[in-house]
């Protein structure tokens, strides 16, 4: 009876860390970054905020390539818009490495300045 009691807790603990949500500030981050809406079992404003960061950045990239599509043909608020991107781009995603969200950028490359 013990043994199957025990296996049966077993399981039991098993299954229940399998469903345990993934609420690391780096799968909020993904998450983010993938256009997905966050989760509402995770509440921890580390992982809040790490999605609100991806989800930031994943919006300027979407709306960046749709500017460059037509970089051609676009007015004067469109080009004063992709500037603006190609500013804060590298801002978000500065905060991100700083955060350890994005890995280390490359150095840069001897005369390339």
């Amino acid at each position: 009876m013990n043994r199957i009691t025990l296996a049966i807790s077993t399981v039991l603990v098993m299954a229940g860390c399998a469903m345990t949500p993934d609420c690391r500030q780096e799968t909020g981050f993904e998450a983010g970054l993938a256009g997905q809406t966050a989760p509402t079992h995770c509440e921890n404003e580390d992982y809040l905020e790490a999605h609100r960061l991806g989800f930031a950045l994943a919006e300027m990239y979407g709306e960046r390539e749709q500017l460059l599509a037509q970089e051609g043909d676009l007015d004067g608020a469109d080009r004063a818009r992709l500037r603006v991107l190609e500013r804060d781009i590298p801002e978000l995603e500065t905060l991100a490495r700083m955060q350890g969200l994005l890995p280390p950028s490359p150095p840069p490359r001897p005369g390339s300045n």
